[in-house]
């Protein structure tokens, strides 16, 4: 089938219009040709296009006045009462009065769907309900309706997170979903200043009040990681979960499958990466899958300067400082000399020698290293407790 440009299709209109006009017009006795036909057809052309003009202003005002008018709404609920509003949903607004009350407004209805709100708590991610407090005890409203879903009946609750919230059930915390339902109970008890739990990832992270452990569990309440870290981090992605009892950490992915088993290290991880530095203060690195990529990283190297046994002497010059005082300046000075071994840093930031073609002579075991000769280096242990070590690696005593 042959397309028709829309050039082609509004010419072939006008010409259609045209005839016809002419044909109606004709009934009456009109003739294009001459100069009456000529004026007549002028005025008629220079009408429709007025008219078009028209139509199109009309047309581009209001499409630009919905538009605006929709920005404008999400700024402003049109409450005479209010004094400084919050959009929170569609046509849902929370606000205060110039009593400091607060409370729920619909745009649309111009009703108030809650009074007297002390404070409320948004939900991060894509979770629907809001957190309020009417002062004694807290509660749940749609942020889209601004109707309550759940009564505040409960003396502590925290911000949904993945479909489920954490709240205080007189004294042991619990989980519910979005109709109030509990979906996980008796998860511990309520320590009074206590932060709420909250899913990243489709697991939560409890800890234990009085010792220092914490463990991991999944939506259903199933424990996955048990009660015996110190410390269990996730990933900024939430696709690992690096755990710590003691000095020995642990990766794991998001289906609780190892990466890194349990070793005496400090671990880092990345989206792509895991670094992890050994008490020998030496870095390595392993991919996602925990496959070893290197296993002796450095942060940088640098030459070492000492002191050159040798005197350099030049002529005193002098220096006036006034018509009474002249002062004598002796440019005497030992030059400063490379010494045969580099310093390189490794973990966090210790250091180490090494030859100049790269190859480690030491650990990177030292807080700093300076060197006092040509291939004798003076080496901080901890706070300030200094060794030297010769060419080899080998403390000088």
């Amino acid at each position: 089938m042959k397309k028709i440009s829309a050039e082609l299709f509004f010419s072939v209109m006008w010409k259609g219009v045209c005839q016809a006009l002419e044909w109606f017009f004709g009934l009456f006795g009109y003739k294009k040709k001459g100069l009456l036909g000529f004026v007549v057809w002028r005025l008629f052309a220079s009408s429709v296009a007025v008219i078009l003009g028209i139509f199109a202003t009309v047309m581009v005002f209001k499409i630009g006045g919905t538009v605006y008018e929709k920005k404008f709404k999400e700024a402003h609920c049109y409450d005479p009462d209010c004094i400084n509003s919050e959009y929170l949903g569609k046509n849902i607004y929370y606000h205060n009065t110039a009593d400091g009350k607060c409370y729920v407004f619909n745009s649309l209805s111009q009703k108030k769907t809650i009074k007297s709100i002390e404070w409320i708590a948004r939900p991060e991610g894509e979770d629907s309900l809001i957190c309020f407090s009417d002062g004694e005890k807290r509660g749940y409203f749609n942020k889209n309706t601004g109707e309550v879903v759940i009564p505040a009946k409960y003396n502590h609750a925290w911000t949904f997170s993945e479909g489920l919230a954490s709240v205080d059930d007189n004294g042991s915390i619990k989980f519910i979903d979005g109709t109030d339902k509990t979906v996980i109970n008796n998860v511990r008890s309520y320590v009074p200043g206590m932060d709420g739990l909250f899913f990243h990832g489709g697991y939560c992270l409890i800890d234990k009040e009085g010792p220092e452990l914490c463990c991991l569990i999944d939506k259903s309440g199933w424990t996955v990681l048990p009660m015996v870290y110190n410390e269990i981090t996730p990933s900024s992605n939430y696709e690992f979960w690096k755990v710590r009892t003691g000095n020995e950490e642990a990766v794991y992915d998001k289906d609780m499958k190892t990466i890194i088993p349990l070793t005496e290290c400090s671990l880092n991880l990345y989206d792509d990466e895991i670094c992890m530095t050994l008490p020998d203060h030496t870095m390595r690195k392993y991919d996602i899958k925990g496959h070893l990529i290197h296993d002796f990283y450095i942060v940088g190297v640098r030459d070492l300067e000492y002191e050159s046994p040798e005197i350099i002497n030049r002529p005193p010059t002098s220096n006036v400082v006034s018509d009474e005082i002249t002062e004598t300046i002796d440019e005497s000075y030992r030059p400063r000399a490379i010494a045969k071994l580099r310093a390189y840093t490794a973990g966090k930031n210790y250091d180490g020698l090494m030859t100049r073609d790269g190859h480690p002579v030491t650990m990177p075991l030292y807080e700093n290293i300076e060197a006092i000769g040509p291939d004798l280096y003076l080496c901080t242990v901890s706070n300030e407790d200094k060794v030297v070590v010769n060419g080899k690696g080998e403390l000088v005593k």
